[in-house]
Parts: C-alpha cells; structure tokens; sequence
C-alpha cells in the first residue's frame, strides 16, 4: 500500500489510462470537471490541481464509477435516465452514449449510495456492475457501440458492499461496515467459473483512514487505484490461479 497524497473531498475517483501515463481526478459525486495530470508523479507533486489541464464534460458525472481507457472517458451522467457517455478525451466531445436498460435505481454497493452503475474499461472491453434486486449483477458492453453484449448474476450482495473492482473477467466485491473498519474482498464471480466465491480466501486491505469510494484497477501495473477518505492510495496485487492478494509493503 502506497499512500500518495491528501487531495479533494471523502468521496471521489482517481485512475490511470491503462493506454498511456496520464492520470485523472474526479473530486466528488456530481460534477462536470474532472483533471488530467502527465503522470502519477505529476499527481504526487502538484500542489492540489496546480499542474494539472481541467477538462470540462458537457454533461455532468454522477457517483464514482467512472472508467478511462485508450484516451476515453466513460461515465454515467447525472440525468432520469442511466445513461452512459462515451467521451473522447482527445477532442474533447462526446463520441457516443447509451440508454442502460436497466430499472433498479438504487446503488450498486450499498456503502456508496451516490453510485448507481460501476464502469470498468480494460483490454476485454467495457464492464458495467450494477443493481439487481438485493444483489450486483455484471453486463458485458462493446466499448465501441456501447451495446450490451451479455449480462450475469453474481449473486454477490449489494448490502455492506463498498465498491469491486474486475480483473481477467473475474469480479472482486468489497465489504466494510458503517462505521468503517477494514475492508475486505467477500464475494468473487468469474465469468468463465474459473473461480467461485468458495474458493477464494477471504482478503483484508491494510487499516486506512475511512471507507472506499472507489476501487480502479489498472492492468499494467497490477495496482488498484482507490480513492479513501480524500486520500488516494495504491494497492499492489499478486496474483496467484486468479486469486488476488494485496501485497505487503516492502520492509524497511
């Protein structure tokens, strides 16, 4: 666990482009500004968003599932509808969106009530987790049409959920408590039945300061990029037969 710095609100999201080095921050839950720093150096170095270039989005985000992948943005934006904006962060204007057929409008991860659906972009495409009933359900979309390929129940409850991140097709619920304690990977879902929640060990994250507002998984680097109590950390994961662990700190 690294611990970068203390930047913006309790609640918000910071990611990597997995395509490039650049780094963006979105402070809050609702906005339409979001900041694109150079690198993680950059971020770790710049005196709040003093080094970084705003970009301002026509249609406001709304909750902390937002995705950024191959110079897209992809978010759910703050409207009656879910709708999901595809937006060209090289042009600055919107590629594409689409309506989610979806009619639950409660959150996703109980723990974030702010965040109704949870993008992840990743070299497999465009993943949506989003609420069903009193669980989280997973829906495949093409990151280029937007078009909802294929959808599964993950079974994996939205009661205590935090946040969840994907990785190889493989879903990682969090859990905490409120008030928060220590959060903790307790539910796991593989689209290919690879792996199931009884097999895998139950996995806690380092004490911190709160609870996650988001979780975003980079796979280059094997990090998790989350977003705790205002403070943006990095997670380093192992993998071991498609089970994660969060790795200690290297000793002193």
């Amino acid at each position: 666990m690294k611990i970068l710095k203390r930047l913006g609100s309790p609640k918000g999201v910071w990611t990597k482009d997995a395509r490039s080095a650049k780094v963006y921050v979105f402070n809050g839950t609702s906005d339409n500004t979001l900041y694109e720093f150079n690198s993680v150096r950059e971020l770790s170095a710049s005196s709040g968003v003093s080094k970084a270039k705003q970009i301002t989005v026509p249609i406001s985000w709304n909750g902390t599932g937002h995705a950024v992948y191959d110079g897209f943005l992809y978010y759910v934006s703050e409207s009656s509808e879910l709708q999901v904006i595809k937006y060209d962060l090289k042009s600055g204007s919107v590629a594409d969106s689409a309506v989610l057929p979806m009619d639950d409008r409660s959150p996703v991860y109980q723990l974030n009530p702010e965040t109704l659906v949870d993008l992840v972009a990743d070299e497999d495409g465009l993943w949506a987790l989003y609420p069903a009933g009193d669980t989280i359900n997973l829906a495949k979309m093409d990151i280029d049409s937007l078009d909802i390929e294929q959808m599964w129940d993950t079974a994996c409850p939205r009661n205590n959920a935090e946040a969840a991140f994907i990785v190889c097709g493989t879903v990682y619920v969090v859990y905490n408590t409120k008030p928060p304690s220590r959060s903790r990977v307790q539910c796991v879902f593989d689209v290919n039945d690879m792996v199931s929640s009884g097999e895998a060990p139950l996995i806690y994250f380092p004490r911190r300061y709160g609870a996650h507002s988001s979780l975003k998984y980079n796979p280059e680097e094997r990090q998790l990029y989350a977003w705790d109590d205002g403070y943006q950390i990095l997670y380093k994961l192992a993998l071991k037969k498609k089970l994660w662990a969060i790795m200690p700190p290297p000793e002193e």
